[in-house]
């Protein structure tokens, strides 16, 4: 793990960068179930499946939840993880934390 620490202007844009990681995920899974919304508006899906995706939803929801709220928005790995999966690592970053970047 890393021993940095990171300066107060690190720690601000790494906490940016993980509220825009929070924010597509939340959004990626709202999107799903907006679309599901717009099947029952349209009377191409029962609401009794409608009832359903919102529970699955739910649980989703519980899950990003738990994942930002556990460690905190300054959790290294959370961070890492947030950089990786925006694109946002550097080429630095990529070779240093190469370990805790595996699939």
């Amino acid at each position: 793990m890393s021993n940095k620490k990171f300066s107060k202007a690190e720690r601000e844009r790494n906490r940016e960068i993980v509220g825009s990681y929070h924010k597509k995920l939340t959004e990626d899974e709202l999107q799903g179930l907006f679309n599901d919304f717009m099947r029952w508006k349209n009377g191409d899906m029962p609401y009794y499946d409608l009832t359903e995706r919102i529970h699955e939803f739910h649980k989703v929801n519980q899950k990003i939840w738990s994942k930002f709220n556990y460690n905190g928005w300054d959790d290294f790995l959370l961070v890492l993880e947030a950089k990786k999966e925006l694109d946002l690592l550097t080429e630095d970053e990529k070779i240093e934390f190469a370990h805790w970047l595996r699939d």
